[in-house]
């Protein structure tokens, strides 16, 4: 009886220490007026599933390159473009696309895409830089366009 109580005390304190740390990190990146590749990372492959919450953005950066969906020459601090988020999105949520994007699969197609679905509304430009609000924002629209329910 005492181990049933003590590992459900050890899951109850690790689930509240992930609870509090997304927290952060959403506090954090609401702020943000310039999205880095780690953070881009750990938002893009939460959401997704293809990492647990509990993960940080070293290791969601690291996933990220491994995937081939970062450029080689980012680093976890580079700015992450319109069109760079635009990819991970596209590849992190399986987002077939049009003929161009499914013959040229990168982040000036995926940029296309998503803008002529909506998820990229507004003035834009696929080199300039995302705020924390605009990614969020743009993940929503994404979760529409799968019909995923948050």
């Amino acid at each position: 009886m005492r181990k049933v109580v003590a590992l459900a005390l050890v899951a109850l304190v690790s689930a509240t220490a992930a609870v509090a740390q997304s927290n952060q990190f959403m506090d954090t990146l609401l702020a943000s007026k310039q999205l880095d590749f780690g953070q881009a990372s750990y938002l893009v492959l939460v959401a997704s599933d293809n990492i647990g919450e509990d993960a940080d953005a070293p290791r969601a950066f690291e996933l990220l390159g491994s995937m081939g969906w970062a450029p080689e020459d980012a680093t976890l601090e580079t700015p992450v473009t319109l069109a760079q988020f635009s990819f991970m999105l596209m590849k992190a949520f399986g987002l077939r696309g049009g003929l161009m994007y499914r013959l040229f699969p990168g982040p000036r197609y995926a940029y296309r895409e998503l803008r002529s679905a909506a998820v990229i509304q507004g003035r834009s430009d696929p080199g300039m830089a995302v705020d924390g609000s605009a990614a969020v924002r743009m993940l929503g629209r994404v979760f529409d366009v799968k019909g995923v329910s948050e």
